[in-house]
């Protein structure tokens, strides 16, 4: 096949040159090519390699699953297509991981590249974005040899679907597995590309795998399932092109970890408010990993009552457990995710802030059936969002001073402290909280997180027995968590920084889930919240 093409080559060459020369006999003049035409060539000649590839890889993988599948299966050709997709993305994933091809300078923000499309067509050009007019590229890489975890564990651990709503709660809102075949996965996933209820989450079904390229190494490629080029009426609003992970093991336990991440999307799903050089990219995926595989432990005070030691190493593995499970429920409130059953009931728009509120049937503490309300607020300001964060997270502020529902207690104690990854502002924390008119203890668990494109304070009150259950059982599944907090996404100079305020409340009449008077109510509660952010960035302002 090789040879035929070459023959081929050579005679298109020998044509072009016969027809340039006697065009210049002609003229007097020698012919020459404009920049559009060269680059026309340049895009074609790389389609055609990529073909070329392309069969050489399929004709491979043929010979060799030959023996694995009979030949007049149904579902052979599939099987044939998907390996041959999955072994051309770990070659890019491995290609753009190790830098063969240019990429952009280093970007300010967030520590991360930016692909150079032109190299990357014209070394890649993939058969799947064949006819892909109004599509955009969103493409970062990122690296880093401080994950603290063993190579092989952590290499196991991503390709373990059930857990990247754990490891990755800001970024994946829900993953299945479909079809586990010995050589790949296919997976089901829907993804947060920002924290914001404004912006859709993606849902793609992908192909992955890992590999072992070489001792102490591994590549882990996903890649969206795209076998034909789709018109354009037909063509899926997100595709995720060959995407992953280089993990190498080091000394002491460590991993050096490089991530690639790469989208196209259609033009008119862009996200035009937020800053394009921080909201997206691989480093959200690297600054997640060093969240969950990073926890210092700062003990400021030896016991909560209910027999409770709070430096037992346990504790903490419980409470940094919990912190999770309540992560993960508020972005599903925000986003209003249905695959865990939430339904938009209302939207509102007011001069200064949107307003949306979804419901879910759920059952309180007690078993009863009840309905989960989700409600959240968005609003914008011009500050920088560093100093958004300071304003809501700062340790000398009383916290009802933002949270209104915190008023009817006394005060708050912090009781620990886990500081979790390299950046500041990555914290886990337990409060003890009491009611001013009784003695009813309480405890109030927080967590924190900050990175170059966005941060939250996420926050939940319950009951102390509740939590010294949790500790003592490490079952976190009947811990009756109602998160609330506050997200910030990094936006642009001209119109600020985008804050999103999200609170949930259950309701045990279904009627008055959606009614006038919740409706009014939590958005009231919203409203304040944001607005006492806003009073406490004016009263910090030097008179």
């Amino acid at each position: 096949m090789n040879d035929h093409l070459r023959a081929q080559n050579s005679l298109l060459r020998a044509q072009n040159r016969a027809m340039m020369q006697a065009m210049a006999s002609r003229s007097n003049n020698r012919a020459i090519m404009s920049p559009e035409n060269v680059n026309d060539l340049q895009l074609e000649n790389a389609l055609l390699r990529s073909e070329r590839d392309t069969l050489v890889c399929f004709i491979a993988r043929v010979i060799l699953c030959r023996s694995i599948f009979a030949p007049t299966a149904s579902t052979s050709t599939w099987l044939f297509q998907a390996a041959v997709m999955i072994e051309l993305a770990v070659r890019e994933v491995l290609s753009l991981a190790r830098h063969e091809i240019p990429m952009q300078t280093n970007n300010m923000w967030t520590n991360s590249n930016k692909l150079n499309l032109s190299g990357y067509y014209s070394n890649f050009f993939p058969w799947y974005a064949r006819n892909a007019p109004g599509f955009v590229h969103e493409a970062s890489r990122a690296s880093s040899d401080l994950v603290h975890v063993e190579a092989s564990t952590l290499v196991t651990t991503l390709m373990d679907i059930e857990r990247w709503p754990e490891i990755f709660p800001s970024i994946v809102a829900g993953a299945a597995t479909e079809l586990h075949h010995r050589r790949f996965q296919t997976i089901n996933m829907d993804f947060m590309p920002l924290i914001s209820p404004s912006t859709e989450t993606r849902n793609v079904k992908l192909l992955r795998c890992s590999k072992l390229i070489e001792n102490n190494m591994w590549v882990i490629a996903d890649i969206s399932v795209y076998f034909t080029s789709y018109e354009q009426h037909l063509r899926p609003k997100f595709m995720r092109f060959p995407s992953g992970y280089l993990v190498e093991r080091i000394a002491n336990g460590r991993s050096r970890v490089t991530v690639i991440d790469h989208w196209v999307y259609k033009e008119e799903e862009g996200i035009h408010f937020f800053d394009p050089n921080s909201g997206f990219g691989a480093h959200r995926w690297l600054a997640a990993l060093h969240r969950h595989y990073s926890s210092d432990c700062f003990n400021l005070s030896l016991s909560m009552g209910h027999h409770i030691q709070m430096f037992d190493p346990v504790c903490h593995t419980n409470l940094l457990n919990l912190a999770r499970r309540m992560v993960y429920l508020f972005w599903t409130g925000v986003f209003g995710m249905t695959r865990q059953g939430w339904r938009w009931v209302r939207t509102v728009q007011n001069p200064i802030n949107r307003f949306r509120m979804c419901t879910q049937e759920s059952r309180d503490m007690n078993g009863v059936p009840c309905i989960l309300v989700s409600a959240t607020g968005m609003g914008r300001m011009l500050v920088r969002m560093e100093t958004i964060f300071d304003l809501i997270n700062n340790e000398t502020l009383e916290k009802k001073e933002i949270w209104e529902y915190l008023e009817p207690y006394g005060e708050v104690k912090e009781l620990v402290r886990l500081i979790r990854g390299r950046s500041p502002g990555n914290i886990v924390s337990l409060f003890s909280i009491k009611e001013r008119t009784g003695s009813k203890e309480s405890v109030f668990i927080q967590e924190t997180y900050y990175d170059s494109s966005s941060a939250m304070i996420i926050h939940s009150c319950l009951e102390a027995s509740s939590l010294a259950a949790v500790f003592i059982s490490g079952d976190i599944s009947n811990a009756h968590l109602l998160p609330c907090g506050i997200t910030i996404t990094r936006g642009n100079e001209a119109q600020g920084h985008l804050l999103c305020a999200n609170y949930q409340v259950i309701t045990n009449q279904p009627a008055a889930a959606s009614s006038v008077e919740m409706v009014t109510s939590l958005q009231k509660l919203i409203d304040n919240t944001l607005r006492n952010v806003r009073m406490r960035h004016s009263l910090s302002l030097p008179s």
